[in-house]
């Protein structure tokens, strides 16, 4: 959480360490297990939060800019994102 307080723009005590807390499923509550994709497209259906900080996905349309690693590699070239790279194996 420290590393967090240093680092968020936005860092705010009552509510970093509170859901760091939870989230290491240390509340003795049910543990919150996020889906990234659904947030995206629940939040951010066009977009423009994924384009605003991955400037190299900005001419990729939603909902294919949340899962860039999914497109062609001719329609990655087409839309300047052939360089974006590519998710790690899981293990």
């Amino acid at each position: 959480a420290e590393h967090f307080e240093e680092h968020l723009v936005d860092y705010t005590p009552e509510s970093n360490w509170g859901n760091w807390h939870a989230a290491a499923g240390l509340s003795g509550g049910r543990l919150n297990r996020f889906n990234t994709l659904k947030q995206s497209k629940d939040y951010d259906a066009d977009g423009a939060y994924v384009k605003l900080w991955c400037p190299e996905l900005s001419k990729v349309p939603a909902p294919l800019c949340f899962q860039p690693h999914t497109i062609s590699g001719a329609e990655r070239q087409r839309l300047g994102c052939d360089d974006y790279p590519r998710p790690l194996p899981t293990l």
